[in-house]
C-alpha cells in the first residue's frame, strides 16, 4: 500500500523544525550536513540561523528534484542516476534566492528569544570579532559576537517543548488557551493575491515617515503627537505600515480605475471609490507590505547613532511586561536639533550616513550581482532559471 505522505498541491512539509535544528547543532552533532562545532565552545546566533537557512535550502533542493523525478517517471523516462541527482540538487541549490524559505532573522531571534527565557540555552563567555566591528573599525556602537551553548535543561527538554516553545511561555492568552486563541486569530485574516503589474513603487520612505511622525504632523492620515512627549518605537512602526496598508489599497483601486477606463466604463464615483478603498483595506493582510519590525528596528537603531533621535525620559508599561515584568519598557522618542536639520536624501537612507565612507552604493550594486533569482511555478516548485 502506498501513503502520500505529500500535499497534493503546493511544496512539501518543512523537513525538519528549527528547534531540533538548534539543539541538534549546538550539541555538535552537525545535523543536515552542517558543520559540527564544539558544544562547550558554543555558536552565535547568526551562525546557528545561516547553517538551519542553509539547511533548509538543501531541503528545498531536494523537493525540486524529487518533484522532477516523478516527472520522468510519469513520462516514462529512467530516473536520475546517483550523480545526476547531486548535479541537479546543486543546481537548484545554487539558484534559490536566500529569502525564498520560511524563516526571517526576526522570527529566529524571537525563536532563540524564547530559549534563553526557559534557559535551555546560555552564554558560554566565549565572544569573537564581528563583522560589524571589522568594517568600522571597531565603532565604539558595535558589539562582538556572543556565542550560545545549551544548558542541561535544554538538554533534557522532550521534544514536543523544543517544537513550540513559546507554548511553554504563554500557556495562556487573554485567559484563553493559546493554541485556541491562535486559531481564533487565523480566522481572521483574508488574504489577496497581488496580480501581476499591481504594484507601485513606495510613495515614501521609512525615514521620511518617522520625521514627519515625529515632528507631530501626522503623515499619510496618522495620529497626530506631541513632537515633545514623542512616541515610541513600536507605535511608530505600527503606523507606518499601517500607512503603507492604505497606500497599496489607493494602488489597487488606481489600477482598478484604469482597468473601468480601458474597458469604456466611467470612474468610480467618490462613495464607491471610498467603498472600494475600505474593502481593499480591511483584506490586505499586515505582512503583505514591505518593512519588517527587525529591519524597522535596525533603521531606528541607525537614527539614534547619528543623534537624530533622542529618548525624551518618558516611559510606560509594556505589553511584554504583562508577562515578564523584569522585560523593558516602553521608552519614547523624540527628534533632536540634528535630526531636523538633515537633509532628505540622508533620513531616506541612515546608513549611508552612517557608514557612507566604506559601504556606498557600488559597493552594496556589486553585493546584488550575486544574487540570482527564481520565480514560484505551479504546484508550488520554482521555475528553472536559465543557465548562465
Amino acid at each position: 500500500m502506498v501513503i502520500q505522505i505529500r500535499p497534493t498541491k503546493g511544496g512539501f512539509l518543512r523537513a525538519f523544525g528549527c528547534g531540533w535544528f538548534i539543539r541538534e547543532f549546538l550539541l555538535g552533532h552537525g545535523p543536515e550536513g552542517s558543520i559540527k562545532i564544539d558544544p562547550d565552545k558554543g555558536a552565535c546566533q547568526e551562525d546557528v540561523f545561516y547553517h538551519y537557512k542553509l539547511a533548509l535550502h538543501k531541503a528545498y533542493a531536494q523537493d525540486v528534484v524529487a518533484w522532477e523525478n516523478d516527472e520522468r517517471m510519469r513520462a516514462g523516462k529512467n530516473l536520475y542516476t546517483e550523480a545526476e541527482y547531486a548535479e541537479r540538487v546543486d543546481w537548484h541549490l545554487r539558484r534559490i534566492p536566500y529569502k525564498l524559505v520560511k524563516a526571517r532573522y526576526h522570527s529566529f531571534r524571537r525563536y532563540f528569544h524564547y530559549l534563553k527565557q526557559l534557559k535551555w540555552v546560555e552564554l558560554t563567555g566565549v565572544e569573537e570579532v564581528s563583522t560589524m566591528q571589522e568594517v568600522t573599525d571597531n565603532h565604539p556602537t558595535s558589539h562582538p559576537r556572543k556565542l550560545y551553548g545549551l544548558t542541561g535543561e535544554g538538554i533534557r527538554a522532550p521534544d514536543e517543548d523544543w517544537s513550540n516553545p513559546q507554548r511553554l511561555i504563554y500557556s495562556m492568552i487573554a485567559e484563553v488557551p493559546a493554541k485556541d486563541y491562535l486559531k481564533e486569530k487565523r480566522k481572521e485574516k483574508k488574504y489577496r493575491r497581488t496580480r501581476r503589474g499591481e504594484r507601485f513603487l513606495r510613495p515614501f520612505t521609512a525615514g521620511m515617515f518617522i520625521r514627519e511622525y515625529l515632528t507631530g504632523l501626522g503623515p499619510e492620515d496618522s495620529p497626530k503627537i506631541d513632537p515633545e512627549v514623542g512616541d515610541y518605537a513600536e507605535r511608530i512602526f505600527y503606523h507606518y505600515k499601517e500607512a503603507l496598508r492604505r497606500a497599496y489599497a489607493r494602488d489597487a483601486v488606481a489600477l482598478e480605475n484604469d482597468k473601468r477606463i480601458r474597458d469604456g466604463l466611467e470612474p468610480y464615483t467618490p462613495a464607491e471609490y471610498a467603498e472600494r478603498l475600505n474593502w481593499h483595506v480591511e483584506r490586505i493582510p499586515y505582512k503583505l507590505t514591505r518593512c519588517r519590525f527587525h529591519s524597522f528596528v535596525v533603521y531606528f537603531s541607525n537614527l539614534q547613532r547619528l543623534g537624530w533621535v533622542e529618548l525624551t525620559g518618558k516611559e510606560e508599561e509594556s505589553q511584554f511586561q504583562d508577562h515578564y515584568p523584569p522585560g523593558p519598557p516602553r521608552r519614547y522618542f523624540r527628534l533632536t536639533k540634528t535630526g531636523r536639520q538633515a537633509a532628505d536624501a540622508a533620513w531616506s537612507n541612515p546608513l549611508f550616513a552612517l557608514y557612507g565612507e566604506r559601504w556606498d552604493r557600488e559597493h552594496l550594486r556589486q553585493l546584488r550581482k550575486k544574487h540570482k533569482y527564481t520565480t514560484g511555478g505551479k504546484r508550488g516548485r520554482p521555475v528553472k532559471a536559465k543557465r548562465s
